[in-house]
């Protein structure tokens, strides 16, 4: 089992156009060794605690899940890498979010963006919350 690691020149910028699908025989695409987020990348964020109480919450789930990427051309082992995109959180998946750029690469671009990698974060619309994603979702 072997990752597909990328990773840039030092000083340069690696950037990736589509249509292409990255494979790795048996393992992850990752960049410098962190995994890269692909749709369907989850992490936790403390729950949207909406309406205030007295009332009961909506939907006080704290799971996270990438929906879509802003990238669409570029893929690993066929799903859309994550080049900052939208989430949603909640048991039912109620409350809208953001990936935001990427902290941990700044090295591999898919077109102009760089490619998230797991343990960069997303920012919650309804609390202002940050959730951190910690599964690239390129397994399962």
């Amino acid at each position: 089992m072997a990752d597909l690691v990328l990773t840039a020149r030092t000083g340069g910028l690696l950037r990736l156009t589509g249509p292409l699908d990255l494979r790795a025989d048996g393992g992850v695409v990752t960049v410098d060794g962190d995994e890269v987020l692909v749709e369907g990348a989850e992490g936790t964020a403390p729950p949207v605690i909406q309406p205030p109480p007295p009332s009961s919450p909506l939907d006080d789930g704290e799971d996270v899940e990438v929906i879509v990427s802003l990238n669409e051309d570029v893929t690993a082992h066929g799903k859309p890498i994550v080049t900052q995109g939208m989430v949603l959180q909640g048991r039912n998946r109620t409350w809208p979010g953001m990936v935001l750029p990427s902290q941990a690469n700044e090295a591999v671009m898919v077109g102009q963006l760089a490619a998230n990698v797991v343990g960069d974060r997303a920012a919650i619309f309804p609390s202002g919350a940050v959730a951190t994603l910690t599964d690239s979702g390129q397994q399962g």
